[in-house]
């Protein structure tokens, strides 16, 4: 019944967007749709194929990878570190609470040009955008996670007069493991997304550069090639983490 049923899902999982596209397709063969607005599929995937043919797809996509992943390596250790102290020091979290709690609804597009004036429009203010939306995630959920240690456990330390330490590493990061690696895989996951706002402005390579260079030129096609291609990457991306937390869980 279970495989039946994930069968099922797996078959809708390809089957829904496959017959949009298809509707979107046909409605765009009749005329129903302007392509100076809305390109068809059909434009897209031959935006694609000439884009790869030609080496500027590789160009653009290793240009935003690189962005991505030092992003998140400064946002996700900055998260870290706040996390962890907010979660184990009170007085900590209470001091930054309002801080946090104002800088935490700014949009990433927001901050672009903020960056942009205060460090020029080179790399710095782009992986700067990216580290601030994977720190969230990585911050909100480790801090979550040491407040949510189970009291027994800590009450049975306390009892056999276990030290600091002994119940940080043993008792208090162990069971935060879980939330860690969701913090994780929500903060790759949220750089990657604001991929978009970091490459707004200044850039000369990469996907975010090459939509809004498309939507300069009125180029529909290349425009939704390069959306489809963040949301692509964007699913991929998330469904690999998944199955390494499930794993990584199973194993700790």
């Amino acid at each position: 019944m279970k495989s039946e049923n994930r069968m099922i899902e797996t078959l809708l999982f390809f089957a829904v967007p496959v017959l949009v596209l298809l509707v979107w397709q046909r409605l765009s063969d009749n005329g129903l749709i302007n392509h100076s607005i809305l390109s068809s599929p059909r434009n897209v995937l031959e935006s694609f194929v000439s884009y790869a043919q030609k080496g500027l797809l590789k160009r653009h996509l290793l240009a935003s990878f690189q962005r991505v992943l030092i992003g998140f390596g400064i946002g996700a250790g900055s998260g870290l570190v706040f996390g962890l102290l907010a979660g184990m020091f009170p007085k900590f979290r209470a001091s930054t609470s309002a801080i946090f709690g104002i800088l935490r609804p700014i949009p990433m597009v927001g901050l672009s040009p903020l960056f942009v004036l205060w460090f020029g429009i080179g790399e710095l203010s782009k992986v700067l955008v990216i580290a601030i939306g994977s720190l969230w995630p990585v911050l909100l959920n480790i801090e979550t996670g040491l407040q949510s240690v189970d009291k027994k456990h800590l009450e049975v330390a306390r009892i056999l007069k276990k030290d600091k330490w002994t119940v940080l590493t043993r008792i208090v990061l162990p069971s935060s493991v879980p939330y860690l690696l969701t913090g994780l895989r929500l903060g790759l996951s949220n750089g990657w997304r604001g991929i978009v706002a970091a490459e707004l402005i200044g850039a000369t390579r990469g996907v975010g550069y090459l939509i809004t260079y498309s939507r300069e030129l009125s180029q529909p096609a290349v425009m939704f090639m390069g959306l489809f291609i963040i949301g692509f990457v964007g699913i991929v991306i998330d469904i690999l983490l998944k199955r390494a937390q499930g794993r990584l869980l199973k194993w700790a």
